[in-house]
């Protein structure tokens, strides 16, 4: 298994899109710090090291990740078929549940260094800005924990799209599904509560601390309370088990 995970790191090192997405994901950083500069401390938009890393945190989870990972899924599944590389697999012989775990694995260590990059070059730009009187350990401790989060939630959240990417023949129907996929996180993220995984996601990011609770309720626009996270963790992890089921199956019914 992990000597098919790194061949599959590899293909993604290989890929010219990937120098893209850090240089997107540093702009993104980049935006966050320049607001950090320019928004004195006397202003409740940007008073505390909270303010930062949520920023870039969000802007990262909501849209950002999710489409590159949705990308990168429906790659890593479509070039076996474009490439005609997927016999030469089966032939060895790999199980297509290996197969497909390996590259739901990849999609998983690709959001970590994502989400660790951005991490800690948000936490670089909190002490380059200055000024934030709650920068210490304890809040870097706060965003790392959130940072890690995303990382294995929003892939978590992602794998519906992955069944699309193994049952696609062209990167049409998954990567146009990913951007269906986010509009009601970004346009009406609350009635979606409990059922669709990216604002299950949100609920359990709202139990990280104090200011991660702020951005999220800022985020659903409710003052309700949200739901328990062990109640939005095991809703994802059903759907999270169904849909790998349902690739797996999927997998193992194609005529290669």
């Amino acid at each position: 298994m992990w000597t098919m995970i790194q061949t599959e790191l590899l293909k993604l090192k290989r890929k010219k899109m990937m120098t893209g997405i850090f240089i997107l994901i540093t702009l993104l950083v980049v935006f966050a710090i320049e607001r950090a500069f320019s928004i004195s401390r006397s202003s409740r938009y940007m008073d505390s090291f909270g303010d930062l890393y949520t920023m870039t945190f969000k802007n990262l989870v909501t849209v950002f990740l999710p489409i590159v990972l949705g990308m990168f899924a429906t790659s890593l599944f479509f070039d076996e078929h474009k490439n005609d590389t997927i016999k030469e697999l089966l032939i060895i012989p790999i199980s297509r549940s290996r197969l497909y775990f390996s590259k739901v694995i990849t999609l998983f260590l690709l959001s970590l260094v994502l989400c660790l990059y951005t991490f800690l070059f948000t936490v670089a730009g909190g002490f380059l800005a200055g000024g934030f009187p709650d920068l210490n350990k304890q809040t870097i401790l706060q965003a790392f924990t959130l940072f890690a989060e995303g990382s294995a939630l929003v892939p978590l959240s992602m794998l519906p799209i992955v069944f699309l990417a193994v049952l696609g023949k062209s990167y049409l129907l998954p990567i146009g599904a990913t951007l269906l996929y986010l509009l009601p996180v970004i346009l009406l993220p609350a009635p979606f509560m409990g059922i669709h995984p990216l604002v299950n996601a949100l609920c359990i990011y709202s139990f990280s601390s104090p200011t991660a609770a702020d951005m999220v309720y800022g985020l659903l626009r409710v003052a309700e309370a949200i739901p328990n996270y062990k109640v939005c963790l095991l809703n994802m992890g059903i759907v999270g088990v169904i849909f790998s089921t349902a690739s797996i199956i999927a997998l193992k019914k194609q005529d290669i």
